[in-house]
Parts: structure tokens; sequence; C-alpha cells
């Protein structure tokens, strides 16, 4: 008897705990995947001043790195996507949205993006064979024509930029895309005459650099485009 009920219990202790596991699994199954709610891009901006032709711009490469979105009204932030991962800006060609990436972030009201234009460190695998050469490691490679004359000009700055949305930017369970504009030309425009400088020019340098470190001119924007034309909604 002694032995019957032992077996009895280790019977029904196994039963439970097996029925336990089952039920556990099926919850799990039937709870859905939550999918990512913000999806992030890029369009490029053409030429800005009048004096057109003197200076084109053909490519852009920008490295960037660890997009945020900042809660409104805090210091908080949402890491968003962090790369290093580089845009690619064709300037041959009609302006459109490029995909950069999505990710779940929580709901709420954000007002900020927070981003870093980034020099490839020492320990860092270029994604692109252009931002490293014998003379250092970049962050924009820019190439084009001044005055007829060809320049690929390379930067190595790096710059946390941090941008107002126009309208607090809602996040909901609902996918919803923030564009980033960016605005090339405006790197190369002297800030005091408005006309271009050239890039071939070693005296124009720390102007340029300077242009793309502190965003002068709102080089870069960025809005709410759930649409993905471009243009804030």
């Amino acid at each position: 008897m002694y032995n019957l009920t032992k077996y009895t219990h280790r019977f029904l202790l196994s039963l439970i705990l097996s029925t336990g596991i089952f039920i556990a699994g099926c919850s799990n199954d039937s709870v859905a995947p939550q999918t990512d709610n913000v999806e992030f891009s890029y369009i490029q901006a053409g030429d800005t001043v009048d004096n057109i032709g003197l200076l084109t711009l053909d490519t852009v490469k920008i490295l960037l790195k660890d997009i945020k979105l900042n809660v409104a009204n805090t210091n908080d932030s949402s890491n968003s996507k962090v790369g290093p991962f580089v845009l690619y800006l064709n300037l041959n060609q009609a302006s459109r949205t490029n995909f950069i990436g999505s990710n779940l972030i929580p709901v709420g009201t954000y007002d900020k993006i927070k981003f870093e234009v980034h020099k490839l460190g020492d320990n860092e695998t270029p994604p692109d064979p252009e931002f490293l050469d014998s003379n250092g490691r970049y962050s924009v490679v820019a190439k084009g024509s001044y005055n007829g004359f060809r320049f690929i000009f390379k930067s190595d700055v790096s710059s946390k930029q941090k941008l107002d949305f126009p309208n607090s930017l809602v996040v909901t369970e609902t996918s919803t895309n923030v564009t980033i504009k960016i605005q090339p030309y405006l790197w190369f425009i002297n800030e005091a005459t408005n006309l271009y400088m050239d890039p071939n020019d070693p005296a124009n340098r720390s102007e340029i650099d300077k242009n793309i470190k502190e965003n002068i001119k709102a080089n870069f924007k960025a809005f709410k485009d759930t649409d993905k034309n471009g243009l804030p909604d």
C-alpha cells in the first residue's frame, strides 16, 4: 500500500507539472509578437543659392551613429538605431526618401531626434572603404566639381546633432516614419558672404568642417513623414 501511494503521488505530480508546462506554452504562443513602430528615412536636397553651377555635388556619404528619440520635456531618450551606418546621397538623381531602419520604441511623445555624425574609430571596420585612407579616418566624403575642377572633400569631424521636431512626434503602436532631410550644399557656403567656397582650397577646410559640425543654416532637419514624401506631415 505504501509503494502504491508513493507511485500515485509521483504520477500526479508529473501530470500537474506537464500540464502546467503545456498551458504556459499555449499562453506564450497566443501572445502576438510586437512589431517595430517607428521607421527612419532620409532625403537629400539640392542646390540652394543663386551661384548655381559654380559648385556641383555628385555624391555625398555620411557616417552616422546612434539615432535616438528624446522624450518630450525630459533628458531621457530611446535608442533607435545604433550603427555606424552610411547615408548615401546621389545628387545626380531626383530626391526621394531612403530607408535607414526601424525599431520598436515605447509609446509616448518625443520632441527631438539625436544622432552623431561619426568619424570612423581606430578599431572600427569601415562600412565603406572611402572612409579610410593613408591620411586618416573620416565621417563625410563629398565628391563634385568647383568652377570646373574636380574635388573629393573628406571631413574627419565628429558631431552630435540634436534636432527639434517642428511638431511633437506622438508614437503609438501604429507604424510612423521620421525623415531626416540633408542639405549638403549648405556645408560649402561661406556664412559671411553667402557664396560657395572652393573645397580644393585648404584655407576653406575649417569653415566647411564648422558648417558640418555646427549644423549651420539647418543643414540637417527632421520631421514626421508618415507617407514618406519628404515633406513634414
